[in-house]
């Protein structure tokens, strides 16, 4: 995610937009699978979400979890963490690896910092996107 992400705060009309950053570039955990829907097979794509620490958490309760470029490629692995017919050695597998995302989106949470945008951005339909003057802090 560059430079960051959106989150909102304030009462239904009167959002306040906030960028959430890091230090270079920011990538979520996340899941995708195919499935059937309305007797279409489509993709389906979730943000693995968690408790919200350091800086994001004054904006919103929860963040993505994040990865470490060396976690990024673990995470992107097609190997099956499941080892068949040995059940501890798939749970293991499986906690060794939400253990990395942890450690990996506590370190990125410490980089994050957030800053309020211009409320502009409440309204897709009528700002300019490509204004480089909606991403800078407004007091």
């Amino acid at each position: 995610m560059a430079p960051g992400y959106f989150e909102w705060t304030g009462q239904k009309g009167s959002e306040q937009p906030h960028l959430i950053a890091g230090e270079g570039l920011l990538t979520a955990a996340d899941l995708t699978w195919t499935t059937e829907i309305a007797g279409e097979r489509q993709r389906v794509f979730v943000v693995i979400t968690r408790e919200a620490r350091d800086a994001s958490g004054d904006i919103h309760d929860r963040m993505p979890g994040f990865l470490s470029d060396d976690l990024r490629d673990d995470w992107l692995n097609p190997t099956s963490l499941t080892v068949e017919r040995d059940s501890a050695s798939s749970k293991r597998n499986r906690l060794e690896l939400l253990d990395e995302l942890d450690a990996s989106s506590s370190v990125i949470a410490s980089t994050i910092r957030t800053h309020p945008l211009d409320p502009r951005l409440n309204n897709a339909r009528s700002v300019d996107r490509y204004d480089p003057t909606l991403l800078e802090p407004i007091n």
